[in-house]
């Protein structure tokens, strides 16, 4: 249903919550924002199948 550039924009709105938060409240507002991630986007991110969206070399292997 989802593929790969649906995962890449869901990692990527979710890196943009982090930043997002860490830049309005530093350290706190990051896991705010990592919270939101999780409790919104994690759900759909999972269903997908693309274990990784990184580009170049991959620090999750």
């Amino acid at each position: 249903m989802f593929g790969r550039k649906a995962a890449e924009k869901l990692d990527s709105a979710a890196g943009a919550l982090h930043r997002a938060g860490t830049k309005a409240a530093g350290k706190a507002g990051g896991r705010a924002g990592d919270a939101v991630a999780n409790a919104v986007l994690a759900p759909i991110r999972n269903q997908i199948d693309v274990p990784c969206t990184c580009k170049g070399r991959c620090p999750h292997k």
